[in-house]
């Protein structure tokens, strides 16, 4: 019996050792850990998009249930530069067109590109080449707001470097430099 109590012993020491040995490796193993993504300030990137909402006796979440779904985001090489370009959907906010410059900074080119969204509560993006051309186009969700008209969704034509086309037909200039 004194064996078996010894060797009890023994082995709930062992135990205990390398359950102490593993926390310790455990938490030194927390404190050096990679993270996977680290963040790009906007300052460096030039990216200040915010899809701010301000609630008021009309727009709020009792009257719109989805007021808070948010907007949408679309990566596409608009330009055909090899650089991957961020258009981002806006509710009460216009949308932006950022273009990649490298070095992960962008240029805002929205009001050259004539892509705001006009006044519309844009909600979600596709990049897609409809017409095979090899230039990304844009479509965008509009929706939520009572007036039928504004809830129209939008088409915007990439038109190359030269300009984007919307439903309405506005461009953009040649350069965006």
């Amino acid at each position: 019996m004194i064996q078996f109590a010894s060797a009890q012993s023994i082995l709930m020491k062992t135990f205990k050792a390398i359950l102490f040995v593993s926390i310790i490796f455990s938490v030194d193993a927390c404190s050096n850990r990679q993270t996977l993504f680290h963040l790009i300030p906007s300052d460096h990137s030039n990216i200040h998009f915010a899809n701010t909402i301000v609630e008021n006796d009309s727009v709020n979440p009792i009257d719109l249930t989805n007021i808070y779904n948010g907007g949408g985001v679309g990566v596409g090489d608009f330009n055909n530069d090899g650089l991957q370009d961020l258009y981002f959907t806006g509710n009460q906010v216009s949308n932006r067109l950022y273009m990649n410059k490298g070095d992960l900074k962008f240029e805002d080119v929205t009001e050259a590109a004539n892509v705001k969204g006009n006044a519309k509560w844009c909600r979600g993006v596709t990049v897609v080449d409809i017409n095979n051309d090899g230039l990304a186009d844009i479509y965008v969700s509009a929706t939520i707001l009572n007036d039928p008209r504004k809830r129209e969704n939008l088409f915007y034509i990439n038109q190359g470097l030269v300009r984007i086309k919307s439903r309405t037909s506005k461009r953009w200039p040649r350069s965006m430099d």
